[in-house]
């Protein structure tokens, strides 16, 4: 059986990502290493360890995609779609590709500074992670009698 097949068969047959370590069991290979980086190959590596530059960028573009998708679906409803202010979900450019319409209020990458508690400073409001979006609800206002309007 040729190597190919084999790799083909077992990802087939029992639903896994073939790596260095199915290589080395199978003794297709000596060396445990991932071919692009010197980390230790695995599935967990491949989809989101590895630190070459090619396979980052692709499972950034992944991650843009999904949060792509999440925001179509969001911006849909006519209850949250107005509700995003801020978004970094990718480059202006890839957002377009999506055919995404982004909301003025959601232009800037920045979490607005009301978001966060009174002392929390401006470095750490800029150093802090950053979500890929962020949505604000509207709350109900109440009356006298504590009935929602």
């Amino acid at each position: 059986m040729h190597a190919g097949d084999f790799q083909r068969r077992l990802l087939l047959f029992n639903s896994t990502l073939y790596n260095q370590k199915h290589a080395v069991l199978f003794k297709l290979s000596t060396s445990q290493t991932c071919p692009l980086c010197p980390q230790v190959d695995s599935a967990l590596h491949i989809l989101s360890g590895c630190q070459h530059t090619q396979i980052r960028n692709m499972i950034t573009e992944r991650h843009n995609l999904a949060c792509c998708m999440i925001f179509k679906a969001i911006s849909r409803t006519d209850s949250l779609g107005s509700c995003v202010v801020s978004k970094d979900i990718g480059s202006n450019e890839r957002i377009t590709m999506q055919n995404l319409q982004i909301p003025e209020t959601a232009e800037s990458r920045i979490v607005p500074k009301c978001l966060f508690p009174p002392r929390f400073s401006d470095k750490d409001r800029f150093t802090s992670s950053r979500p890929d979006f962020v949505l604000v609800t509207p709350i109900a206002a109440k009356t006298q009698n504590n009935k929602l309007i």
